[in-house]
């Protein structure tokens, strides 16, 4: 039997018919983090929302470990006290081996606020609380057909055996690994195999676990009802030598963290599934939107993919709600398509520097593999897929200093550079860009600058276009400081002005 929520009013939101057709701002297809997390924000800004899920919730499903960002999304959603009371593990901390192989080089961490769920659990949480807000829910419920009809796309289901037809302006496709097929992906990194399996929770230690191996890599961590998942990452190839059980325990015997694990480790509980690193080469195509893993997924070592994706899924719904809004697509798509591969290259950037610095090097193709970054060239590529190259080409080779990165000025920089001539730096350029004001997109002055890979328009929400012109005539440090603390706080403006000296787009003489 389906669970269909009938119509429910969010203040003046109210449901449109066209004959026996409802029609809809977004119909989501999939009921996971990232198709939930944009259902919550659209309803929220006032919009019509139909969500299709072929599966029954709660449901298995891995992916249990979430990231200390994924705090300030379910905050902002109002859905933080899901995160609470539920025996999820709270706060982590870590014992890593990666850059020595040997035990006494054992790397002690804290996850900064990490967190393990039940992600069946939480996934049909998730979906209940935005069936609470007005979410159209069809599940379980099967999608059939789409059909482009140029303002709508046409969309037939079948829920208890009969076939419902919506419509809808946008469709959010958010269906995970299984939502494309692969001649539609750019693949990102080789693939990987992962086989996994739980063992005896007292025989683990209370922590997650990551350890570096000559041909692969392990990861292990403690469930929040009972047991203790392990994880082992290696090459497809790998398979060719050693069954999966025989190779599962080779690697997790020769492990100096989790050969413990063995003896509480039942063989015929032992799963696999293939890890695809890829983004999707035409992720908007006429209002018809990939969303979370339906759009790019990411390597599990940073144990993000949850939060990148239900964070994704947010800038999406920028998107949609400007041109919902205001009708202007192409600034909306610009904006998505930006920040979508601008969150690709910036993964692909930290796990290859990662896979860099682990110990086995260059002595193993599996390391030396994912060391490199490079997406090819093609002839059919798409306009995506050029930005996307394109992209990733600057920010691997182009820019080598940042200078946000070399740490904060002294507290008492301001002293030290109160009289020093200052001027703005002849390597800024103003140009045009996508800024977000208010869910919203409007087309703002940003600044570029050589030494900073990505254009900035505001500094703690402070627009720094208008400060940087105001700086033309003024010739001391203390000249910029007073003139701006008539339209700020005289702290807050001698902070903008030392995160503009660090960024490089203030000079001192």
């Amino acid at each position: 039997m389906s669970v269909f929520q009938g119509w429910r009013q969010v203040g003046s939101i109210k449901p449109v018919f066209m004959g026996d057709i409802e029609l809809f701002d977004a119909v989501i297809i999939g009921g996971g983090p990232a198709g939930t997390c944009a259902a919550l924000r659209l309803l929220e800004l006032g919009h019509r929302v139909a969500l299709i899920e072929q599966h029954v919730f709660p449901r298995p499903q891995i992916g249990e470990s979430l990231s200390a960002g994924v705090r300030n999304i379910f905050d902002y959603l109002g859905a933080s006290h899901l995160l609470k009371g539920r025996g999820y593990i709270d706060g982590l901390p870590a014992q890593v081996i990666w850059e020595n192989a040997k035990d006494e080089n054992i790397e002690f961490r804290n996850h900064g606020g990490g967190i393990m769920v039940d992600r069946s659990r939480l996934d049909h949480d998730m979906l209940q609380l935005a069936v609470s807000r007005g979410l159209i829910l069809f599940q379980p419920a099967k999608t059939e057909t789409f059909r482009n009809e140029g303002a709508h796309w046409q969309v037939v289901i079948r829920v208890d055996d009969k076939h419902r037809e919506l419509k809808a302006v946008f469709v959010l496709d958010s269906r995970g690994r299984s939502g494309g097929r692969m001649t539609d992906r750019i693949i990102t990194a080789p693939p990987m195999v992962a086989l996994y399996g739980n063992t005896n929770k007292a025989l683990m230690p209370a922590c997650t676990l990551v350890e570096a191996q000559k041909s692969g890599w392990l990861w292990g961590s403690p469930l929040p009802e009972d047991g203790f998942r392990m994880m082992a990452f290696f090459a497809p190839e790998d398979l060719r030598q050693l069954s999966p059980y025989k190779l599962f325990c080779d690697r997790i015997s020769t492990s100096l963290l989790f050969k413990g694990g063995l003896k509480g480790f039942v063989p015929s509980a032992i799963q696999s599934c293939m890890v695809l690193n890829y983004s999707h080469h035409k992720p908007w195509d006429n209002n018809y939107i990939r969303i979370g893993e339906a759009a790019f997924t990411l390597d599990p070592l940073s144990s993000t993919g949850v939060e990148k994706a239900m964070r994704f899924s947010l800038q999406t719904v920028v998107a949609v709600n400007n041109i919902l809004k205001s009708g202007d697509e192409e600034i909306s798509r610009h904006f998505f398509e930006d920040h979508m591969a601008e969150s690709v290259t910036q993964h692909l950037k930290w796990t290859s520097e990662y896979y860099q610095c682990a110990w086995p090097e260059s002595d193993n193709n599996f390391w030396k593999e994912r060391a490199r970054v490079n997406i090819l060239a093609k002839d059919n590529e798409t306009a995506f897929q050029r930005k996307l190259r394109l992209k990733l080409s600057r920010s691997i080779l182009g820019n080598k200093h940042d200078k946000v990165t070399n740490g904060a000025w002294p507290a008492d920089a301001i002293d030290q550079l109160w009289y020093k001539k200052i001027r703005r730096s002849p390597q800024i350029k103003f140009v045009k860009a996508v800024c977000v004001e208010n869910d919203r997109l409007l087309l703002k002055n940003v600044i570029q600058h050589p030494d900073i890979e990505r254009e900035i328009a505001y500094i703690d929400n402070i627009e720094i276009f208008p400060l940087l012109m105001e700086t033309q005539d003024m010739e001391t440090f203390a000249d910029v400081i007073y003139f701006w603390s008539k339209r700020m706080s005289f702290e807050k403006a001698k902070h903008t002005a030392l995160r503009l000296c660090e960024l490089g787009l203030l000079e001192i003489s």
